[in-house]
């Protein structure tokens, strides 16, 4: 499994960066990077997150661990911890089709969001875990706050496919959200497929152990 977590392209060294601010609006910095893609063994991913209430992680594999636990098999969508009190988020970008969701693009971004572009191994299950929160109004006048995670999903990429992977927000009433882990095959010509997922199970604990003893 440390073997195959090699092809992961964590894209943060490499490529130019552009910050965009205007007046009140949150500096948004964008990281263009070159990994090493070979489409023959590889696909890309790209996953849209925040760095305000939401968060996202992957791992390759068909089971996840939990965010407390000490995995270095998992990988987290966000400038870390910290960066959720900054007034900025950070996206970084490989080169993939433009997203068919204008919200997922980067003149699209809106608040805190951001994109991050990966290169994962092809034909291996890939684990995602997203969630979301936000408030509504003044709890002085009947405002709520309100949060969603849905249990995570595994899919496995097909070689050389790009592929979006968002939350899904449902409105199910007043102060009650569903939400969903979607996956979509994209590609330059528009191309926007559904993707099969399947829930994951939990890692057992001693893998999750014997992850943290070899390091990454």
């Amino acid at each position: 499994m440390t073997r195959d977590l090699s092809f992961i392209t964590f894209a943060l060294a490499t490529g130019g960066i552009v910050a965009l601010t205007a007046g009140c609006t949150p500096a948004h910095y964008v990281t263009t990077a070159a990994p090493d893609y070979k489409p023959q063994v590889s696909a890309r991913v790209r996953i849209q997150s925040g760095n305000d209430l939401q968060t996202a992680s992957f791992r390759v594999g068909a089971c996840y661990s939990n965010g407390w636990q000490d995995d270095p098999q998992r990988v987290s969508v966000d400038d870390g911890f910290w960066a959720r009190y900054k007034y900025s988020s950070r996206s970084v970008v490989i080169g993939m089709p433009q997203s068919p969701r204008r919200w997922m693009r980067i003149e699209g971004l809106r608040f805190k969001d951001m994109i991050r572009e990966y290169v994962v191994p092809a034909g291996q299950p890939m684990t995602l875990s997203l969630s979301t929160a936000g408030d509504a109004g003044s709890s002085k006048y009947g405002g709520y706050s309100w949060s969603c995670k849905p249990h995570e999903m595994s899919f496995t990429p097909i070689a050389g496919q790009d592929y979006d992977v968002y939350l899904a927000l449902q409105d199910e009433g007043r102060k009650s959200y569903g939400c969903s882990i979607e996956v979509r095959h994209i590609d330059a010509s528009g191309r926007d497929e559904p993707v099969q997922t399947q829930y994951a199970p939990k890692c057992p604990s001693s893998d999750a152990e014997t992850a943290t003893r070899r390091g990454p």
